[in-house]
């Protein structure tokens, strides 16, 4: 092979090789392009999905919350409720006498309008507490709004007697029996209050509603 004829074929190997590593390059940069693109397009997928999820925790977390305390707080004001309207009735049977009958029975009917009321408002707070949910809430939410309304009957039933003593001018209904030896209600309702915040406690923990 004469030099010409080898000079030639050496540009062309040169040249060929030339290019093969230069497509190579730019094969491997494409990859390393694409590579990076993907990971930048996954993190910015994850980073979304954790804002998302931050998001409907907050959504969730703050409705709960609020609407628990004032389920709890309003069921434990019914509880608290029964002595404040034991003495309304006993003062109300005391003063039969002295005040018109109909200023009387009125005051009770005021005093058991405002317990029905508070009753009222816990049924909406019931329904709204297990709407929020989760699942995990409906049974100590259910226990207590129950416990809760047997003390409201219970009430109920005594100012009826002491309506109809007032009306017959009879003694004053015994108290221990219908209202204030109901001891299984208080019971429950205590036991309830207590329940129910130590059902709520993990369903408010931010850590748990990552998990």
């Amino acid at each position: 092979m004469d030099a010409g004829l080898a000079g030639l074929l050496g540009g062309i190997i040169g040249a060929a090789v030339g290019a093969v590593g230069a497509v190579a390059s730019a094969a491997v940069t494409s990859r390393k392009a694409e590579t990076q693109a993907r990971t930048q397009s996954e993190m910015q997928l994850q980073q979304l999905k954790m804002q998302l999820r931050a998001d409907t925790v907050r959504q969730q977390h703050d409705p709960r919350r609020e609407a628990y305390a004032e389920f709890l707080t309003q069921a434990r004001r019914i509880g608290e409720s029964k002595g404040n309207i034991y003495l309304a009735l006993h003062l109300a049977h005391t003063e039969r006498e002295s005040r018109p009958e109909e200023e009387i029975l009125l005051s009770i009917h005021e005093s058991i309008d405002e317990l029905a009321g508070m009753l009222n408002d816990l049924t909406g707070l019931w329904s709204k507490v297990n709407v929020l949910g989760p699942d995990s809430i409906y049974i100590p939410a259910s226990r207590l709004y129950t416990a809760a309304s047997r003390v409201v009957a219970g009430i109920l039933e005594y100012a009826k007697e002491v309506n109809r003593a007032i009306i017959d001018n009879a003694p004053f209904p015994d108290p221990e029996a219908p209202f204030m030896g109901d001891a299984d209600s208080d019971q429950a309702i205590l036991e309830a209050s207590g329940e129910f915040p130590d059902a709520i406690r993990p369903v408010l923990d931010i850590d748990n509603m990552w998990t």
